[in-house]
């Protein structure tokens, strides 16, 4: 017994683990071969989605396009072989295709092949949504535009998040320059942004 506050050590049933896992407020996910084997409530919670929309599929779920998905899964592994560890802020996709900022921490025991079986912690990074009293309507009219987005332009709406030229998102996505611009002005005009900074702010909220 702590004889200092006069509590007993707990007796009886071992601690289920699961549960802990489950109920953790941090939201965790594990993965073998980038393949999604396990989550928290909080991860679900956090992308908006249920364990079947994620359980037993691979990590470009989790992506806004291809691209990301392959050079993320590139740009990691060099560090969890050095260091068995990687963070980063990131552009991810729930599962209804809202794109938002997270800073990922990811795990690995087995450094000599780190995608064996990793573990990932997410937080979110994105701008506040709260709007002022009387600016109700300007967020639903951006709720509304997420909505319409065509799976194109959540592709160059991924990268210009990033802080991205036209000729790397169009290097990116196998497209010209150009034809960027020209889904650059259709987003600036969906979202009613006057520039690509608002309309950044606009996808992130």
């Amino acid at each position: 017994m702590n004889r200092r506050l006069g509590i007993a050590p707990p007796q009886g049933s071992p601690l289920d683990y699961r549960h802990v896992f489950l109920s953790m407020p941090a939201a965790l996910m594990v993965t073998r071969y980038r393949v999604i084997c396990d989550c928290n409530n909080a991860f679900l919670n956090m992308f908006r989605a249920c364990r079947n929309d994620f359980i037993g599929q691979t990590v470009r779920v989790l992506y806004p396009n291809q691209t990301d998905f392959e050079r993320c899964g590139a740009r990691v592994i060099p560090t969890l072989k050095r260091h068995g560890r990687f963070t980063e802020a990131r552009v991810m996709q729930r599962i209804g295709g809202d794109l938002f900022w997270v800073s990922v921490t990811g795990f690995t025991e087995t450094r000599d092949d780190p995608y064996r079986e990793a573990f990932w912690f997410f937080s979110e990074l994105g701008l506040a949504a709260a709007a002022p009293d009387g600016k109700t309507s300007v967020h639903q009219a951006v709720s509304d535009a997420k909505n319409s987005m065509t799976q194109r332009e959540r592709d160059v709406a991924a990268l210009l998040i990033q802080n991205q030229t036209a000729k790397e998102i169009g290097r990116a996505l196998g497209i010209s320059p150009r034809t960027v611009e020209v889904f650059r002005s259709k987003l600036l005009k969906k979202f009613n942004a006057p520039s690509t900074a608002v309309l950044v702010k606009y996808l992130l909220a």
